[in-house]
C-alpha cells in the first residue's frame, strides 16, 4: 500500500485552496518499509512529495543513517527559505506508521490516517520518477564523512550538593512580572518548606524591568530588594529562582552560586555554551544544587520514559520530537527568501518575540538527554521566519529544525516553533516518535482524547496585548482575556511540581536529573545549531 500516495492525494484540495496560506515546512516520518532495500525508494518518494508540497526542489540536503542502520533521515533547505525533514525507517512488529505535517504561513495540515485502515486496494506504489531518483542520489552524496566530534555531553555526572540544607527554605526571586517567574513563584509558594523572601535584580536594570519587578513583589506581598549584593548576602535566602533574560542569566546565576545559594534556573540556562559551562563550574565549586525548568515532570516525561523502557521497543534507532506553540498573531512575516542566521546570536528575547529554536527546542533537547543519556556528536539545523513580522523585525527565528547524530549512531530530530493562535485545535503539537528495532511508539500529549462537535461559537484568539502580542506570559494572557480552546478533551494526566522536586533534591542531598550539567549540554547543542544554520553545514561538537 502506497500510504504516502494516499495522503498526498487527500491533501491536494487543502493545498490548492491555500487554506493554510503558503506551505513553508514539511515533516514526513514514515516507518513503513518491510526490508532495508526499500528505504532509499521510500526516501525518494518522501523527498519528491516534500518538493511538490513546497513547490521547489531542495537547494541543500544533509543525510544521516542508511540502509544498514534501518533508517535514513534527511534535512532539506529550499531556495526561498522553506525547510523539510524526511525520515524513513523499517516498520516495527506493531505495523507501519506514518506522521505527516505541512506547516503553512496561516495554519497547518496534519495527516490523521492510520496504516491498516481499509482504503483503495488499487493504490499501489509506482516506479520512482526521475526527480525522486535524483533526490535519492543527492541524499546519498550528502551523507557526512569524517569524524563526528568528541563531545562527551556532560563531562561528569552532577555531584550531590556538598552542603545538605534542611527546611525551611527562603527563596529569592530574581526578575518578576513578564517572565516565567509568574509560573515558578507559585510553585515555590505552594510548598510548605518555603518562604518567599523577596524579589530582586541587578541595580542597573531598565526602568521598565524594575517597575515590573516591583509590581510582581507587591502582588505577592513581599519586598523588592534592589541590587543583588544585599539580597544575596541575606542569611534567610537559601534558594534563588533566576528568570532574568537569557542575555543576563549566566552572570546572575554565577553570582548566586558564588554566594552559596542553590540555583533554580529558567530555560535555556544561558545564551552561549561558554556561559553555560561557567555556570556549571561556579555551582560545582560552591557545592550548590542546580536545576533548570523542563517538561520532564509534565505528563510527556513519564509517558516517554514508559515507552522507552517497554520490552517490545527493542534497540532505539531514532527519536523524532515535534513541539510547536499555537500562540501569536501569525500571517505578517515576509516570505520568499531564506533567513540569514547569526552564528553567535547576541539577543534572544524582546517584548514581542523570542528565538523560538532556543526557547522551545530546549525542551526537546532536555528530554532527549534525559531519556538516552548519549552525547550529541554532530548537529545540522535550519531556521526560518514564517509567521510573525515581529520576529523578523528583531532578527529572531520563529521556527527551526534540528537533525542530530548521537553516540552509537542514534539519530534524533527536533521540529520546534511558534506557529500562531489558529495553527492547532489546542495549545500546539506535542508529539514524539520513538523508533525501535522492535516497534515504533508515538507519544502524543493530545491522545487519547475526546473531540467536541457542537453549536458553540468558534474559538477566537485573544485581543493583542500591547506588551505581549505573542502570549508569552501568564499575566498578559489573563489581561487579554485568553480563553482555553475546548475542541479536544485529552485524557488528563498529572503535572508534577518541578520546584518541589528540586527542593527534595536539596533536602536529601542528591543531584537533580535536570542539573546544570544536563542544561549545559542542551545549550551546547543549541549553540552548535545556530552555527550550523548560519554556515549551511553540519557542526561537530
Amino acid at each position: 500500500m502506497d500510504w504516502l500516495g494516499v495522503a498526498a492525494d487527500a491533501v491536494k484540495p487543502g493545498l490548492e485552496s491555500r487554506r493554510i496560506g503558503t506551505a513553508v515546512s514539511v515533516r514526513i516520518v514514515m516507518n513503513t518499509a518491510d526490508r532495508p532495500e526499500e528505504l532509499e525508494p521510500l526516501l525518494g518518494r518522501g523527498l519528491e512529495t516534500a518538493s511538490i508540497w513546497l513547490s521547489a526542489e531542495p537547494q541543500r540536503l544533509a543525510t544521516l543513517g542508511g540502509t544498514d542502520a534501518g533508517q535514513i533521515t534527511v534535512l532539506g533547505s529550499f531556495p526561498q527559505g522553506q525547510t523539510a525533514l524526511v525520515c524513513v525507517g523499517l516498520r516495527g512488529q506493531s505495523g507501519p506508521s506514518m506522521d505527516l505535517d505541512i506547516v503553512g504561513s496561516r495554519g497547518t495540515l496534519s495527516w490523521q490516517g492510520c496504516p491498516g485502515t481499509e482504503i483503495r486496494a488499487d493504490h499501489i506504489q509506482k516506479p520512482l520518477s526521475p526527480l525522486a531518483r535524483r533526490l535519492v542520489e543527492r541524499a546519498r552524496e550528502a551523507t557526512p564523512v569524517g569524524p563526528a566530534g568528541t563531545n562527551e555531553s556532560r563531562s561528569a555526572s552532577p555531584a550531590a550538593p556538598r552542603a545538605r540544607t534542611t527546611p525551611p527554605y527562603g527563596v529569592l526571586l530574581i526578575a518578576g512580572a513578564r517572565t516565567h517567574q509568574e509560573n515558578y513563584a507559585p510553585l515555590f509558594a505552594a510548598d510548605r518548606r518555603c518562604r518567599l523572601v523577596g524579589v530582586s535584580d541587578e541595580a542597573d536594570v531598565s526602568r521598565r524591568r524594575r517597575e515590573l519587578n516591583e509590581r510582581f513583589a507587591a502582588g505577592l506581598g513581599i519586598p523588592y530588594l534592589a541590587g543583588l549584593e544585599g539580597a544575596l548576602a541575606r542569611d534567610d535566602v537559601q534558594v534563588v529562582s533566576v528568570c532574568a533574560e537569557p542575555e543576563r542569566r549566566a552572570r546572575i546565576a554565577i553570582r548566586c552560586a558564588e554566594a552559596g545559594k542553590h540555583l533554580y534556573l529558567d530555560k535555556p540556562m544561558a545564551a552561549s555554551a561558554e556561559e553555560a559551562e561557567a555556570i556549571v563550574a561556579a555551582a560545582s565549586k560552591a557545592g550548590v544544587a542546580t536545576q533548570m525548568f523542563s517538561t520532564v515532570r509534565s505528563p510527556v516525561g513519564p509517558r516517554l520514559r514508559r515507552a522507552m523502557d517497554a520490552d517490545d521497543l527493542g534497540e532505539i534507532r531514532a527519536i523524532h520530537f515535534h513541539l510547536t506553540f499555537a500562540k501569536g498573531p501569525a500571517g505578517a512575516a515576509r516570505l520568499g527568501s531564506a533567513r540569514k542566521e547569526s552564528a553567535r546570536p547576541q539577543r534572544f528575547e524582546a517584548i514581542d518575540s523570542k528565538r523560538e529554536l532556543s526557547n522551545i527546542g530546549v525542551y526537546a533537547l532536555v528530554l532527549l538527554d534525559w531519556l538516552v543519556g548519549r552525547p550529541v556528536r554532530r548537529v545540522w539545523a535550519a531556521t526560518g521566519n514564517y509567521f510573525f513580522g515581529e520576529h523578523q523585525a528583531n532578527d529572531m527565528e520563529d521556527f527551526g529544525l534540528l537533525m542530530l547524530e548521537l553516540e552509537s549512531g542514534l539519530t534524533a530530530t527536533v521540529t520546534a516553533g511558534r506557529t500562531g493562535w489558529r495553527s492547532h485545535p489546542m495549545a500546539g503539537v506535542n508529539r514524539t516518535t520513538l523508533v525501535g528495532s522492535g516497534r515504533v511508539a508515538t507519544v502524543d500529549l493530545d491522545r487519547p482524547r475526546w473531540e467536541v462537535s457542537n453549536d458553540e461559537n468558534p474559538w477566537l484568539p485573544p485581543r493583542v496585548h500591547p506588551e505581549d502580542p505573542m502570549g508569552f506570559w501568564r499575566s498578559t494572557m489573563e489581561e487579554a482575556g485568553t480563553v482555553t480552546k475546548q475542541a479536544w478533551l485529552p485524557a488528563a494526566e498529572e503535572t508534577l511540581n518541578d520546584a518541589a522536586y528540586f527542593l527534595d533534591c536539596i533536602e536529601h542531598g542528591r543531584p537533580s536529573d535536570v542539573s546544570a550539567e544536563l542544561a549545559a549540554s542542551a545549550v551546547r547543542v543549541l549553540s552548535a545549531a545556530y552555527r550550523s544554520a548560519a554556515l549551511g553545514e553540519g557542526v561537530a561538537l
